[in-house]
């Protein structure tokens, strides 16, 4: 072979050329761009809603959850920069009675959401991997007796996500938190876009400050509202899905 295959992302391969004037203990490249010409823009609503919300988030108590983390950083504190307490803000106010999930891991926005929803209310998580694969999982198995539930589908696969269409379609809130691979995601949004979800049905995005969700992000032309400033530091972005 005269030339070995470059394996590195397009993200690491800026990293090893540039790297970062940080210590940071994580750090990853970015852009920034212009309002001006972006599709999509923030309703008045969904400007004093975001905003409410941020401040609601300093009072939240997300102890009884972080508590439950045996190994590792204690994310569910830290506020602003992790998105837990945002999260769990937005269900308070928002009291939504069905919540979907995409993406499990660990159990931490879903523990963090679950204390806050309304009576009667319902969280679905997915994940390709069941909860407890994970050896640091926080999740326990009393934890889906009532108000949450597991499912382990692939929603980039069409047939899995006619399985589960009148969920998704009664859902108040979906919250993506899944690879951001720059494939995945866009496999999400490309099988939704089949659907008929209901009006002002509320989207919560990671990550989208991160290189592989920057584009999805910019390109989303709903009413959307960047909130990363309150949540999470690698990106959190909300989408009335109209």
């Amino acid at each position: 072979m005269l030339f070995k295959k470059n394996q590195l992302t397009p993200e690491q391969q800026l990293q090893k050329a540039v790297p970062l004037p940080t210590g940071a203990v994580d750090k990853r490249f970015s852009a920034l761009f212009s309002q001006v010409g972006q599709p999509g823009k923030p309703t008045k609503e969904m400007l004093s809603f975001g905003l409410s919300c941020a401040s609601d988030a300093i009072s939240i108590d997300l102890s009884a959850v972080s508590s439950r983390i045996k190994a590792g950083e204690n994310y569910i504190d830290i506020y602003p920069g992790e998105h837990y307490k945002l999260l769990a803000a937005i269900i308070k106010k928002r009291a939504p009675m069905v919540v979907v999930e995409l993406g499990t891991h660990l159990g931490y926005s879903a523990l963090c959401m679950k204390p806050f929803m309304p009576p009667g209310g319902h969280i679905h998580t997915f994940d390709i991997i069941a909860w407890n694969q994970f050896a640091d999982t926080i999740l326990k198995p009393e934890d889906f007796n009532e108000g949450l539930t597991q499912h382990t589908d692939d929603l980039t696969k069409w047939e899995d996500v006619q399985q589960h269409r009148a969920l998704l379609e009664s859902a108040d809130i979906i919250f993506l938190d899944a690879l951001k691979d720059g494939k995945q995601e866009y496999n999400f949004l490309e099988n939704f876009a089949k659907l008929n979800f209901k009006p002002a049905c509320l989207f919560i995005f990671d990550d989208i400050r991160l290189w592989n969700m920057i584009a999805l992000w910019y390109n989303i032309d709903k009413p959307k509202l960047d909130m990363t400033s309150f949540g999470h530091w690698s990106g959190t972005g909300l989408v009335w899905w109209t």
